[in-house]
């Protein structure tokens, strides 16, 4: 007798079912949230330019949160990504898993959940390009990314 497959969770539940783990586990490492965003303070509807500079507590050779645990404490405006704000990343790349299944779509094949590979996002280019760590001399706007460098994933 075959053993029935089931479903990985990603599949079955919806993000608002997701538990703690499962919701951190959907998060493919790219990092693009850990880069700083520029938008007109004046203007809640206008775009969200991603640029490289990277938070200063990214590890740029780990390509991760340096300090995962305390981030909101050590860096202000910290966004952690959470189902009640989902709706509002899309400034984040259309392959986001948070973005996808937001809108019900289905996670890439590269994705690591689906490798079981967590750098596996890299061949495809989903992750912070070519950052630089943030420093007070920085013009952020020097820095920003082609909207297009994620589209084509």
């Amino acid at each position: 007798m075959k053993q029935q497959e089931t479903a990985p969770f990603w599949e079955t539940k919806t993000l608002e079912e997701l538990t703690p783990q499962e919701w951190e586990a959907l998060c493919d490492g790219c990092g693009l949230c850990c880069l700083n965003r520029l938008q007109d303070e004046e203007d809640d509807n206008a775009p969200i330019y991603l640029t490289r500079v990277a938070c200063h507590c990214y590890d740029i050779n780990a390509a991760q949160c340096s300090d995962y645990h305390n981030r909101f404490e050590r860096v202000d405006g910290c966004m952690g990504l959470s189902i009640d704000r989902v709706a509002e990343y899309d400034w984040l790349p259309e392959t986001c898993a948070y973005r996808l299944r937001h809108h019900g779509k289905a996670l890439p094949s590269w994705h690591p959940l689906i490798t079981k590979d967590r750098h596996s996002v890299r061949p495809y280019g989903m992750h912070a390009l070519d950052p630089v760590l943030e420093t007070e001399t920085i013009d952020l706007e020097d820095y920003i990314v082609e909207e297009s460098v994620f589209k084509s994933f």
